[in-house]
């Protein structure tokens, strides 16, 4: 059996790529206040800590600040799931395209895991799976709860401890998108059928498969009323994994309130397309 919850979804076969790109991206960013009214970036990141009260532990999170950030200037915010891989990939490309006005300068704010082995999982799903991302049919020992289920915590320190954190330490806009590949695309396809505050959520690739396509149901079953921008990105191995968002793209695509681009990388694999997922999607919805 292949085990994909724990190869696939933590694969870090393109991490050497990435720390090239980042090694090629140019200076550091420290952020020091010059005036009352602005903070001039020159260092990479600034880390946060919260003690939540929903998952009764410390969190922290990681903030960039674009160019010339100024508190007399509001902006829109990226939350970025993975933060330990895909932060510095995102910070560094958010604030490049916003420096040269090819998006809104952004705050980008990363969210790492405790333990990715077991509260990646723990964090990101909202049920305990019988299906594989092939079809394989498994027992309650391959998802249970040291490992998955506990997303509705996670979902309630996102949205009312972390973000209303970051808006009450940061001039920001209320307007909010959210980063997800694999399981954080799951979590960002599930949510739609929860009062979420994003405006933009990018689905990388996502475990639609998990709960042998419960987001898709669910969603089916939501009066969806939220105007959304969703950037939707997936590979089509295997065909198990791909038709669960094939369906899940027909339900947004009936939505009316869902604007989606989206696009299926067919020489691509389930890490590889997140650079291009990224760089294209965010162009597409902060525009």
């Amino acid at each position: 059996m292949l085990q994909y919850h724990k190869q696939s979804h933590f694969a870090l076969s393109n991490l050497n790529t990435v720390k090239l790109l980042l090694g090629m991206l140019g200076s550091m960013l420290i952020c020091i206040n010059m005036h009352a009214q602005d903070t001039i970036c020159i260092s990479k990141t600034m880390k946060h800590g919260i003690f939540s009260k929903n998952l009764n532990e410390q969190r922290d999170h990681w903030v960039s600040l674009p160019l010339h950030y100024s508190d007399s200037i509001n902006y829109p915010v990226i939350y970025v799931f993975d933060a330990e891989w895909r932060f510095d990939l995102i910070q560094n490309m958010s604030f490049d395209l916003g420096a040269n006005n090819k998006i809104k300068k952004s705050i980008v704010v990363g969210i790492p895991h405790v333990d990715w082995k077991d509260k990646r999982g723990m964090d990101l799903t909202f049920s305990q799976s019988r299906m594989e991302y092939d079809g394989e049919k498994v027992d309650s020992t391959w998802y249970d709860k040291s490992n998955s289920g506990g997303a509705k915590k996670f979902y309630d320190y996102l949205t009312k401890e972390l973000i209303p954190d970051v808006n009450k330490s940061y001039s920001t806009n209320d307007h909010e998108t959210l980063i997800g590949h694999s399981y954080g695309g799951y979590f960002g396809g599930y949510i739609l059928s929860l009062d979420h505050p994003f405006e933009v959520i990018h689905i990388y690739d996502p475990a639609i498969w998990y709960g042998d396509g419960e987001v898709t149901k669910r969603f089916k079953n939501t009066a969806y009323g939220k105007t959304t921008k969703i950037h939707l990105t997936y590979q089509p191995q295997p065909k198990f994994h791909k038709d669960k968002i094939d369906a899940f793209i027909e339900a947004l695509e009936a939505t009316e309130n869902i604007t989606l681009t989206k696009r299926l990388y067919e020489q691509e694999t389930h890490n590889s397309l997140f650079l291009d997922s990224f760089y294209e999607g965010i162009q597409l919805t902060n525009e």
